[in-house]
């Protein structure tokens, strides 16, 4: 054989080779990833993750008040405790965020929807290592 045909040879023997590694790397990491996934949790369980803040009154931007009782879900029991630890700047950061929408904007459930995303994605900002799952308004009324 000459040389030109044995360096294609072994670039595509170690090309497959290459190839063959990461396939395998990836199902491995997929396979270890979908098995560490945690069993869901009882509405018991979740009921013991919740955190309720108290009833909060709020300006809305431009004119308007809102009244509402908000309550985070945490993933696990340490969230729970930081959820607990940091309750001043969470409630003072849901203040900040509530003044930022009009009465219009929580009127409609597209509106409501984005307050609940910001606000699991701000509060999970918060948390040094614990997320939120879910943010339920308990109560809320728009004037």
């Amino acid at each position: 054989m000459n040389k030109t045909l044995k360096l294609s040879l072994s670039l595509i023997g170690a090309i497959a080779v290459v190839l063959a590694l990461g396939v395998g790397a990836d199902r491995y990491l997929k396979s270890k990833h979908h098995s560490s996934k945690p069993a869901a949790l009882s509405p018991a369980q979740l009921q013991s993750l919740q955190v309720s803040l108290p009833q909060m009154t709020t300006n809305l931007k431009g004119s308007g008040l809102i009244q509402f009782t908000l309550t985070l879900q945490a993933d696990n029991s340490s969230t729970k405790s930081e959820l607990t630890d940091l309750m001043p700047q969470i409630e003072d950061y849901v203040n900040e965020t509530m003044r930022a929408y009009t009465p219009d904007s929580l009127e409609q459930q597209s509106g409501v929807t984005a307050l609940k995303k910001q606000l699991r994605s701000g509060i999970n900002h918060m948390l040094p290592t614990g997320s939120v799952t879910n943010v339920l308004f308990t109560s809320i009324v728009v004037q």
